[in-house]
């Protein structure tokens, strides 16, 4: 669905446009190392919400290939591939964008620019692990959702359980 492609994408373009500018004025007095953190946690949490929502045969393939089994009922293997190429493909967007920059007159490539963007991408795959232990995985999903309802829009679990014909308990794909 579009929905899901729309953000991502969006953010990368933003991403790259302020990568353009030759003296971009955000932030302020927050340092650069805080500002890269935070855009690639966004990023990447937007990554890994769309690989959920989207994408569940790809990531089925891949867990089977990565877990050297046909069976594909380890949700949290599957889910933690899902995380990780959330993780790879912000990991990979940060050194194009940094290469970018390379180019632009007044801005440099900095490999503590990366070590930033790393470093938010995998706050993001901690966050989402934390949503697959807490939310999904327990008794405690049904109730806070019922109590809370907007955690149904920002929990990951709900875009993968609303995939028609997957199955996210059971981690299989329906053949119909």
């Amino acid at each position: 669905m579009f929905w899901f492609w729309l953000p991502p994408l969006g953010y990368m373009v933003a991403i790259f446009f302020l990568s353009s500018l030759s003296n971009p004025q955000i932030g302020g007095d927050t340092p650069d190392y805080i500002l890269h953190s935070i855009g690639y946690f966004v990023l990447t949490l937007l990554l890994i919400r769309l690989l959920l929502a989207e994408q569940p045969r790809l990531l089925v393939n891949l867990t089977t290939i990565f877990s050297g089994s046909k069976n594909t009922n380890n949700a949290l293997f599957f889910w933690n591939i899902a995380s990780l190429a959330g993780v790879l493909i912000a990991i990979i967007y940060g050194i194009t964008d940094e290469l970018h920059q390379y180019f632009t007159p007044g801005r440099h490539c900095s490999f503590n620019d990366l070590l930033a963007n790393s470093f938010g991408a995998f706050m993001a795959y901690g966050i989402s692990m934390l949503d697959y232990l807490v939310i999904y995985r327990t008794s405690f999903q049904k109730r806070l959702i019922n109590r809370m309802k907007w955690l149904g829009v920002i929990s990951y679990a709900n875009y993968v359980a609303s995939k028609p014909g997957f199955h996210f308990t059971e981690f299989r794909l329906s053949q119909k």
